[in-house]
């Protein structure tokens, strides 16, 4: 079962997160945080919603993060591109940990964007991660096939390499592709831990 957690303003769109929380789950997907998205409780602005089992700020936060890191994808719900302060920590936190970050909409903020995929719904996300998954159980594990995984993974880094030097490629969505290419061929033959 695939996982995931979703991010956006509690303030500015809660009935979407509410409703993205339900779609996740009518597609089969396991949603960590916020697993029961309706707003119980109150510290001056910060929300605390029923899956929150404690009133700390810190620990609630630390939890999502948490969270993300176990995902197999973030969901930012932003209908009219609002990313606000927190969810923009968490997209980037994401980035950090090789989370893959979607939404059906655009993020205002043109750095935040960089990082939120745009896809036309929850349901493109889950079939294009599960078949992703497929095919990467597919490739060879380091331990079984050592040689040729090890020579692939030479390869692509090498490849890599030239890339992001500026040496193959456009300097731009080449660097971002190739990037992407090497890092699911490492996960792939080595194991997500690898490459997070």
């Amino acid at each position: 079962m695939l996982r995931a957690t979703v991010s956006g303003s509690f303030h500015r769109h809660m009935s979407a997160i509410y409703d993205a929380v339900g779609s996740m789950r009518a597609a089969g997907v396991d949603v960590l945080s916020p697993s029961d998205p309706r707003v119980v409780d109150n510290i001056g602005d910060f929300l605390f919603v029923a899956s929150d089992r404690l009133r700390s700020i810190k620990l609630v936060q630390d939890r999502h993060l948490e969270a993300i890191r176990a995902s197999d994808f973030l969901w930012v719900v932003c209908p009219d591109g609002y990313t606000g302060a927190s969810t923009s920590g968490e997209i980037m936190a994401a980035a950090v940990l090789g989370v893959p970050v979607f939404s059906e909409h655009g993020a205002l903020d043109i750095t935040i964007g960089q990082y939120v995929k745009r896809v036309p719904s929850i349901n493109a996300v889950t079939s294009s991660i599960r078949e992703r998954s497929r095919v990467a159980s597919a490739h060879s594990h380091v331990l079984l096939d050592p040689t040729r995984v090890v020579g692939q993974s030479i390869v692509a880094l090498e490849n890599l390499g030239d890339t992001l030097n500026g040496k193959l490629g456009d300097g731009r969505y080449d660097a971002e592709r190739q990037l992407q290419v090497t890092t699911n061929l490492l996960r792939a033959g080595f194991g997500r831990n690898v490459v997070s």
